[in-house]
């Protein structure tokens, strides 16, 4: 046996025992995927409140063709205008991040200036793309390859020229290791609307006697010392505990 008879063989034993390459993801199918559940949900969320898609249009400042083709599937709203949404439809932005249908809900007035509000906000969602792309010390060509976008799409998202449609932001989010909910808006008048309804919506996912303590009005000198032990150092709240077991024993 000649050496590259053994080259050869020592090559194949190589390429067996290799660990196969990941496939490579196709975007544009994660992203029409993304798209059409999310226009179900939304579709859902519009009937459950009896709004029309032009009813909606109307509070979001779009045609109604826009809201018909996000249902559909076809077309994606972009972060901000999926905040308005939920504010509209008095609903937590998380239930667009999921696939769960739900029943009748009572809707809101929309009193925020739709148009100035997705405008700043397209350029705010630039401003923590840029910043979390240069946390992950990735480059534009790179986070481009990452998510499924173009380098120079990328570049118009970051500068807030133009929206970015949700089922890219989630793929963006995903390949910085973030949650969308890093996007959201979280100041104002909609912000702290928003936040309370994540807030109630994780405190409705509680154990039902986690809820029942919590919601006795004799239990808030508990829930405080709760508050006061979080907020200590870990050195304290062990000397703490160490006193507590002094007492007990």
């Amino acid at each position: 046996m000649d050496f590259s008879e053994i080259s050869a063989r020592f090559r194949r034993k190589r390429e067996e025992s290799a660990p196969p390459q990941p496939a490579e993801r196709n975007f544009a199918e994660i992203h029409a995927l993304r798209a059409r559940v999310l226009g179900v949900l939304l579709r859902d969320a519009r009937t459950a409140n009896d709004l029309s898609a032009a009813e909606l249009a109307n509070a979001l400042g779009v045609p109604e063709s826009t809201v018909l083709a996000w249902e559909f599937g076809n077309e994606s709203p972009s972060l901000p205008q999926l905040e308005l949404i939920a504010y509209r439809l008095n609903l937590p932005i998380s239930h667009f991040f999921g696939t769960q249908m739900l029943e009748r809900k009572q809707q809101r007035d929309l009193n925020v200036p739709s148009h100035e509000y997705i405008l700043l906000r397209q350029r705010v969602i630039g401003i923590r793309l840029t910043m979390a792309r240069r946390e992950a010390r990735l480059s534009l060509e790179e986070l481009a390859k990452l998510s499924g976008t173009d380098a120079e799409t990328l570049s118009a998202y970051e500068f807030g020229q133009v929206p970015v449609p949700f089922p890219q932001l989630a793929s963006l989010a995903a390949a910085l290791r973030k949650s969308p909910s890093y996007f959201i808006e979280d100041i104002g008048q909609l912000g702290e609307w928003l936040a309370l309804q994540e807030m109630y919506d994780r405190f409705c996912e509680l154990p039902e006697e986690i809820r029942a303590f919590v919601s006795q009005p004799n239990s808030l000198p508990y829930l405080e010392i709760a508050l006061r032990l979080s907020q200590l150092p870990l050195s304290e709240l062990r000397a703490v505990g160490e006193k507590i077991l002094d007492i007990t024993l």
